[in-house]
């Protein structure tokens, strides 16, 4: 597929090289296309993206589409993934950079728990083949080092392995529907049109991507993760309201500059264009809309099932913080796990790959005025 280096391709083109790239017949049809409109429109007009960063970005969506002829293929073949993942299925969300990775990590140790892997959440349909395991895992890391060596400071922000669980905001993805797209790209309309969007049925397609991986690796709790659910509870509880959820809570006067920092490490790897204080304005705005839902929706009913975490305490205290997560989740821990995680955290020190450097003021933000726009945050969380 080749793109304009000024412009960015349509919808219909896009399509037309995901039929090219899997076989898919004329009358096979694409799902959440109208979220892919408003996607494509956006990256156009407003991303400044390099010719080689509309090339990725092109690719990706290219992906995303060929992942909905998987996943129906899949169904075709094993029409039990229909009924849904069979686990238990617990959530761990937060405002970005609150330590939602961190407790992600290390519920991936408890055997019991499996928290699904960077390749899987890339192509999330498949068969059980162990060798087609291995294919899909060293493709997403050869994509993974292609990203890492046009954004070389994201290792040190937010590490990633094909190995490692990642963020479920792929599977959102895969239905063009995620703050995942601002975050990577300048798309302030696709914003507004993200945060008045019904989310169901995005989420509809996440479970059933989810039930296609759980199917490949059943296991007793399937653990997933991805700060961006915050800005959809509604959506998510509604989809699964079986799931428990794990949140974490941060000061933000430390997670919306840290935010601003990764967003715009992202952003510069396909634009040449990055205006920080853009930056800064955008995430604070998008941050304070978050946290002003999450407070309203504490005191509601749908709360119930949700342990609040604080970021303090998960890093003063991580084993103690683990075992209150563990036995949320209904999975005993053992000696094993606690073992496990020890090991894993020594294995992983916060500056394994460089320090996160940054400062609030890079991003036009004043960290007092930070302070007074989210006291009502910190106050009910104590953070």
């Amino acid at each position: 597929m080749t793109v304009a280096a000024a412009g960015f391709v349509s919808v219909e083109e896009l399509v037309e090289a995901a039929r090219t790239r899997t076989g898919a017949g004329s009358n096979e049809s694409f799902e959440h296309l109208d979220a892919l409109e408003a996607l494509t429109s956006a990256i156009a007009g407003e991303a400044r993206l390099t010719p080689s960063g509309v090339q990725v970005a092109a690719n990706a969506l290219v992906s995303a589409l060929a992942v909905q002829v998987a996943v129906r293929r899949s169904l075709e073949r094993h029409p039990e993934i229909a009924a849904g993942p069979d686990a238990r299925l617990v959530f761990v969300t937060g405002l970005p950079r609150t330590g939602t990775t961190l407790v992600h990590n290390l519920l991936a140790r408890h055997p019991a728990v499996h928290c699904p892997r960077l390749w899987e959440l890339m192509a999330p349909a498949g068969s059980r083949d162990v060798r087609e395991h291995a294919r899909l895992a060293a493709q997403a890391q050869a994509w993974l080092d292609e990203f890492y060596a046009i954004a070389p400071r994201l290792p040190a922000i937010h590490p990633m392995g094909a190995h490692r669980p990642d963020e479920c905001h792929r599977l959102l993805g895969h239905a063009f529907q995620s703050m995942i797209y601002p975050t990577r790209y300048r798309v302030p309309s696709y914003s507004a049109w993200l945060r008045e969007r019904d989310m169901r049925a995005a989420y509809e397609f996440h479970r059933v991507q989810l039930a296609s991986i759980m199917w490949r690796a059943p296991a007793e709790v399937a653990g997933l993760k991805c700060p961006f659910h915050l800005w959809h509870l509604g959506a998510l509880r509604t989809v699964y309201p079986e799931a428990k959820v794990v949140m974490l809570h941060r000061d933000l006067t430390a997670v919306v500059p840290s935010l601003c920092s990764l967003s715009s490490v992202i952003r510069a790897a396909r634009s040449d264009d990055v205006d920080k204080r853009e930056v800064g304005a955008f995430w604070l705005s998008e941050v304070e809309h978050a946290a002003a839902d999450l407070l309203l929706r504490r005191e509601l009913p749908s709360n119930e099932g949700v342990l609040d975490v604080r970021y303090v305490d998960l890093t003063s205290d991580t084993i103690g913080t683990m075992q209150r997560v563990f036995e949320f989740i209904d999975v005993p821990p053992s000696h094993a796990t606690e073992k496990s995680i020890r090991r894993w955290i020594a294995e992983n020190p916060a500056d394994k790959h460089g320090r996160h450097r940054y400062t609030p003021e890079e991003f036009g933000l004043d960290p007092s005025e930070l302070a007074e726009r989210f006291a009502a945050y910190r106050a009910a969380y104590a953070v």
